[in-house]
């Protein structure tokens, strides 16, 4: 019975610690004729989407207190309300507004 009591415990921390599945937030911009769908990870504080045959992975990075920027060295997405820019190598190229 000692051995019963002892590990009840363990069990609840074991339900405690269980990872949260991952929940994901989906946004899309209308850029000119092109559509950009982008995945934003709340858990991991990064963007994910496709452009230019290219799967962008974008991690959060220091901006301005009203915007919201992500990159990975190369390209940069930001977004301060419904507005949204795509830059890549310092070159704009795409801007976008929430659809």
């Amino acid at each position: 019975m000692k051995k019963i009591m002892m590990l009840l415990p363990l069990f609840g921390l074991a339900a405690c610690s269980m990872p949260q599945p991952t929940q994901y937030q989906y946004s899309q911009y209308q850029c000119g004729e092109e559509l950009l769908a982008i995945t934003y990870d709340a858990q991991a504080d990064m963007v994910q989407f496709p452009y230019a045959g290219v799967y962008h992975k974008l991690g959060r990075i220091e901006s301005p207190k009203d915007t919201a920027s992500y990159s990975d060295g190369v390209t940069t997405f930001s977004r301060q309300d419904k507005q949204a820019t795509l830059v890549k190598s310092g070159v704009t190229q795409l801007t976008c507004e929430l659809k």
